[in-house]
């Protein structure tokens, strides 16, 4: 009994039906179950002759019960009764939170199918209570069809106002919520955007710089400026690089908030946290010669968990990477609460999250390294580390791998983590931006069943707070199966050239079940349950045009589609969003070249390998023609000489070519799944592929430098160090870079290598040493020109001929003497091939600068968003 009086007589019928006061939605408990009132002296419980009773501290009752608050009170053996939440023990007032589509509401959802006032959040002793104003559409609990007028649930529950699914820890996070949607006056003369407590919207979302933009009011007009954010910020789709004017009706956008300038001068904010809706409108996928998707419609509303499945080849991977940006439609489009996904890319690339089938992780890495160079790439460059480690702590904690974040990631060859651990992790570096869109491609493949159902449930409790979330599935185990709420299903005939099409969107478990076999499972026994394999089973006894057939009839389209269709947000906007926000590309090169440096420490054997290199090629240099090369220059020992120098000269270039190359060749399309991934959150080129330049053109430098210092003393060069230094790692940048764009033009690995020869070859024949230039037809000779190995043999043997004596053949009898010829003279003769150091060197430059463009092209052009 409470301290303060109770004056009035109440009572609340409890049970299964709506029209209860207080609803419990379980089959234990019977229709109207008990009834519990209150009068001046506490509450009486009378148990309804319900079917499997009611207890009070583990005694049925089988009359009239005093009962308190402090009793275990329980509906069968095992459903808790719910209280009804009345003022508190110590007398403090409730939390009431009211949800509906009026502006005054606390929760605002603009969607047709909520009433203006539809329902009542009551928050009271760390117990939540969902009301229903009588609204038109309803209000529900667990599931859309388990309506109820009051009852109790659980912060990790679903609640459904109307058709609009909301995360309960959505509407119970916050001690004093905000609303959804509301109405902020700008009457002063700045207003401030940002994370920083100084803003005067204070935007707490880790996509949100610190600072990210302001508003200016100069007289009548209104005008917004992108403060230096990482994201950017957007009007109308479109990203800002200078101080743009906002007009009535105009929407600005940041993170996951936007904000509509009225009429009047006010601001509409609306948070989409949480609260995306995803439809794909006639979507077909087309490749040259053949049609892969055809007419798929289909609408994901918030916090709604959905699967995606169908046989082999009918384009499950290809529909999930149109909805999620990845693959543009060949016609239809797709759209996040209402604004066109591809023309707006840009404005929810950060809203988005996706995991491929490929790991997006370093196993080279710890786990927590792996998060944090993420974490530093993709937030604003103003979190702090102690921020970032609150991040990954929380991240890993709820996805229930603390314990492994000093454990190597790992691989086959390397013992690391578990792979159901592996996927975790991929979905943690998602989770660090907090996206309110996930997807998945097979997150359960090649996983144990209990790992499997481990990462299932990790994301069925993501779904109930709030995420969006889309995976493909193949051969679910019915404990998996029945943690999704829907499930899609396209298909197409096996060894058929016909497009795949959507034959099933609806209920998951068992309705798609009974979907495809609508006579029955064959062979189930008597009470038990189906298993999910019959989906795919009962949909290959018939062809996909009779599913088709069948599926265009069914309630099921009609409710998932078309009615969706109807209820979904807004109308695509007419503006196309196709620049990137490229501010602070130096914020990204840092943490790439940290991570990078981090990658090598870790692959000791790698690159103890690479490092080898220079000192045995040095030392087998300096063996096979360090005797030949150190003799003094004696009339009979200068021709001898003279071609050891010239030889060692070459091998010199050639060996720096090959370390560039041999450095990079595997270095972007070994990690292609990651950086692809990166780039379409938010990671920049040009820092990209400098921060490789900085970590290989730095082991290229060392190796340079042993390469030279050994060779240039054993074999008694005379040339300039340095200047010779110079041209070793500029030849050797060239490789490198030559190197980067082959690997960013290949698929695999095992190409790249294979390509190595092919570029290595004519670089050794037509470098010059071989065949002298002179001696070249017209084509070949041009061919030799474009090799850096041509300009970097003439640039060194200048040096070193112009330290060394020239040499004067012995007169012949009857024959005019010959001129006096230096080292270099037998590969580039003074009157006809030769140039100079110096147009040596700007050649090597000239050949750098374009091979880096060239690379900036190539992943440019890989690009599905070219920007």
């Amino acid at each position: 009994m409470s301290r303060h009086e109770m004056s009035e007589t109440a009572s609340w019928l409890i049970g299964g039906l709506e029209d209860c006061d207080l609803t419990v939605p379980d089959p234990i408990v019977s229709g109207r179950h008990c009834r519990l009132t209150r009068d001046a002296t506490g509450y009486r419980l009378e148990d309804l002759d319900s079917t499997n009773g009611t207890y009070v501290n583990g005694t049925r009752i089988t009359g009239p019960a005093t009962v308190s608050k402090s009793d275990t009170i329980t509906l069968g053996k095992t459903v808790s009764m719910p209280w009804p939440l009345e003022e508190n023990d110590d007398g403090t007032p409730q939390q009431i939170i009211r949800v509906g589509r009026d502006p005054d509401n606390q929760i605002v959802i603009d969607e047709p199918t909520v009433s203006s006032f539809h329902a009542e959040i009551v928050v009271s002793d760390g117990r939540y209570l969902v009301k229903d104003l009588d609204s038109t559409n309803g209000t529900a609990v667990g599931a859309a069809d388990q309506l109820v007028q009051m009852a109790e649930f659980r912060p990790n529950d679903v609640l459904f106002f109307g058709d609009h699914r909301m995360a309960a820890s959505q509407l119970i996070a916050s001690p004093h919520p905000e609303k959804r949607k509301s109405e902020i006056a700008f009457s002063g003369q700045f207003m401030t955007f940002g994370r920083a407590p100084e803003c005067d919207q204070i935007l707490d979302f880790p996509m949100i710089s610190w600072e990210h933009a302001r508003m200016t009011r100069t007289g009548s007009s209104i005008t917004v400026e992108d403060l230096g954010s990482t994201n950017g910020t957007f009007v109308n789709g479109v990203p800002i690089q200078q101080s743009t004017r906002v007009n009535p009706g105009d929407t600005v956008a940041l993170g996951s908030f936007s904000f509509i300038l009225t009429a009047d001068g006010m601001l509409k904010k609306r948070d989409f946290r949480g609260d995306l809706t995803l439809q794909a409108r006639n979507i077909a996928i087309d490749v040259p010669g053949l049609r892969l998707l055809e007419n798929i419609s289909l609408t994901i509303n918030p916090s709604e968990f959905t699967g995606l499945m169908g046989p082999s080849g009918a384009g499950k991977t290809t529909l999930m990477k149109a909805m999620n940006g990845y693959t543009k439609p060949s016609n239809g489009q797709v759209f996040l609460n209402g604004r066109d996904l591809y023309r707006e890319f840009n404005q929810f690339r950060g809203q988005i999250g996706y995991v491929p089938q490929d790991d997006i992780i370093h196993s080279e890495l710890t786990v927590k390294q792996a998060l944090y160079f993420t974490a530093r790439l993709r937030l604003p460059p103003d979190f702090r580390d102690n921020e970032i480690n609150k991040l990954i702590d929380k991240v890993l904690t709820d996805m229930g791998i603390q314990h492994t974040q000093d454990v190597l990631i790992g691989s086959p060859e390397r013992k690391g983590i578990s792979g159901g651990q592996r996927k975790r992790v991929n979905l943690a570096m998602e989770l660090l931006t907090d996206p309110s869109l996930l997807f998945l491609d097979e997150p359960t493949s090649g996983l144990s069943s209990e790992d499997a159902l481990s990462v299932m449930k990790v994301l069925r409790g993501l779904a109930n707070a709030g995420k969006t979330i889309l995976l493909t599935i193949h051969q679910p185990s019915l404990e998996v199966f029945q943690q999704l709420d829907n499930l899609v299903v396209v298909s197409k005939d096996q060894g058929s050239k016909d497009p795949g099409q959507l034959v099933y969107y609806g209920p998951a478990y068992p309705c798609s079940v009974d979907h495809f076999n609508p006579e029955g499972v064959s062979g189930q026994q008597a009470g038990m349950l189906a298993s999910p394999d019959e989906v795919l089973r009962g949909l290959s006894r018939q062809k996909t045009s009779f599913w088709v057939k069948r599926y265009t009839s069914s309630s099921y389209r009609k409710e998932f589609v078309i009615q969706r269709a109807k209820t979904s947000l807004g109308k695509p906007e007419p503006s196309e969003s196709k620049a990137r926000n490229e501010q602070r590309q130096s914020s990204q090169w840092f943490p790439l070249v940290q991570r990078c440096l981090a990658i090598k420490w870790k692959d000791t054997a790698n690159t103890a390998v690479l490092l080898a290199q220079a000192p045995v090629i040095a030392i087998l240099i300096a063996m096979v023609f360090g005797e030949a090369s150190s003799k003094t220059m004696s009339q009979k020992d200068w021709p001898e000489v003279a071609s050891a120098s010239s030889t060692t000269v070459f091998l010199l270039s050639l060996a720096a070519l090959w370390f560039g190359c041999s450095n990079s060749i595997r270095e972007i399309v070994a990690e292609w799944a990651i950086y692809h991934r990166e780039r379409m959150v938010n990671l920049r080129i040009a820092p990209y592929i400098f921060s490789k330049f900085a970590v290989l053109g730095g082991l290229c430098l060392l190796q340079c430098l042993i390469l030279l210092t050994i060779v240039h003393w054993g074999n008694g060069l005379d040339g300039p160090w340095l200047g010779m230094l110079i041209v070793l790692v500029l030849v050797s940048l060239v490789g490198l870079s030559i190197g980067l764009m082959v690997s960013a033009l290949v698929r695999t690995s095992e190409v790249a290598i294979a390509i190595l020869p092919l570029i290595l070859l004519p670089m050794v024949i037509l470098g010059g040493v071989l065949q002298p230039l002179e001696k070249m037809s017209a084509p070949m000779r041009l061919s030799a020109n474009m090799m850096p190995s041509r300009w970097a043999f003439e640039s060194m043997l200048l040096m070193e001929s112009n330290e060394r004596p020239s040499y004067s053949p012995p007169a012949l009898p009857g024959v005019e003497p010959s001129s006096e010829r230096d080292v270099a003279e037998q590969f580039f003769p003074e009157n006809e091939t030769r140039t100079s150091v110096s147009t040596g060197v700007f050649v090597l430059m000239t050949m750098l600068a374009i091979t880096v463009l060239a690379n900036t092209a190539i992943l440019r052009r890989r690009d599905v968003h070219q920007a």
